[in-house]
């Protein structure tokens, strides 16, 4: 059977659904002939590699989880759309988009911040940002993508109204972004209560801290895994 190789961007949030949903070893059960590779920040230079795990300076990934102490230079903070756009948007010759684009499935998330949406004319923002991605990588039909809705923040860390719209963007993007070559990963709902929120049985004991638990990425880990799979 011929091998597939994934790649899935992402920042902490990302890093934590891999290593608690235990996605790498469900995978592997299911489907052995699938290499799932995966990037988190750009290497710290000089660090020491425990000290990039600490941080999530974590570079590129093996299908064993292991950092190969190499990094596409994925300049991202918190992931955010705008960015993915540049960066989907470049030539072919660009180092990073040409190492993307070496996989046969690409998978990436923006965190939690992008949730943040505090105006009307912001969800816009975002909304055209997502449009501007989906029309690159339609550029690139014999490449498979799949892109996380970000997850919601939790109660203390936003506002009624800032919730509303990120249920907005979250809907939307299931609607505007499907493609032959593209599909949605519902993060955002899997994740949030009926208030839009990160539920509570899903929050960190840190107050404030919106990085979704053991708990929520036990449960969505296999639910990844199935999208991965289709």
């Amino acid at each position: 059977m011929k091998k597939i190789k994934i790649l899935f961007i992402h920042h902490s949030t990302g890093g934590l659904l891999l290593h608690q949903g235990n996605v790498r070893e469900l995978l592997l059960d299911k489907a052995p002939h699938i290499q799932l590779w995966n990037h988190g920040y750009n290497l710290q230079k000089g660090w020491p590699s425990f000290m990039g795990r600490l941080t999530c300076r974590t570079g590129l990934s093996d299908q064993n989880g292991k950092m190969t102490g190499t990094d596409y230079d994925i300049s991202l903070s918190n992931n955010s759309p705008k960015e993915f756009d540049e960066i989907f948007s470049r030539d072919l010759d660009d180092f990073t988009l040409k190492s993307i684009l070496s996989y046969d499935l690409i998978v990436f998330k923006n965190c939690f911040p992008t949730t943040k949406i505090e105006t009307n004319k912001m969800l816009d923002e975002h909304k055209k940002h997502y449009l501007n991605i989906s029309k690159s990588l339609q550029k690139y039909p014999d490449k498979r993508f799949i892109i996380f809705t970000p997850p919601p923040l939790r109660s203390e860390a936003t506002k009624s109204a800032y919730a509303k719209r990120a249920r907005e963007l979250s809907k939307w993007m299931k609607e505007a972004l499907i493609h032959p070559n593209v599909k949605v990963f519902d993060f955002f709902d899997l994740l949030a209560n009926n208030e839009n929120v990160l539920k509570r049985e899903y929050c960190s004991p840190i107050f404030i801290d919106s990085h979704p638990n053991r708990k929520a990425n036990k449960e969505i880990g296999p639910v990844f895994v199935e999208m991965l799979l289709q």
